[in-house]
């Protein structure tokens, strides 16, 4: 079952691959509140493991976006250390980048009088 059709509480911010012979992710992020999951994808080329990262749309749009930037960051990380074989995200790059309301303190306030308008 696809949690992001099935359950509108969770957005799929982006799918990444790992090695099979990688650690357990889950594991690797049991420690962190950040309000999100990670589904196993229904079908992954041979050799990986595909996951989607599943964000709780509750906390919003802005929250959503910080929490896929800080994981999908976070695992980039760890993969450059050598500790997550083959880390590549498949969709969601993005997120990658850095967000736009946390540049600097006149961008966060012009983005938010845009969305207060």
């Amino acid at each position: 079952m696809n949690s992001k059709f099935s359950d509108s509480r969770w957005w799929c911010m982006a799918t990444v691959q790992i090695a099979d012979r990688a650690p357990d992710l889950a594991e690797i992020l049991a420690d962190l509140d950040y309000g999100f999951r990670l589904e196993p994808a229904a079908a992954s080329p041979p050799g990986y493991r595909w996951f989607h990262l599943m964000v709780d749309v509750r906390r919003g749009r802005r929250r959503c976006e910080v929490t896929a930037h800080r994981l999908l960051s976070a695992l980039q990380r760890i993969a450059e250390t050598g500790d997550l074989p083959s880390f590549r995200v498949i969709a969601g790059e993005r997120w990658l980048e850095r967000p736009h309301f946390e540049s600097t303190s006149d961008d966060r306030e012009n983005a938010e009088q845009l969305e207060m308008s």
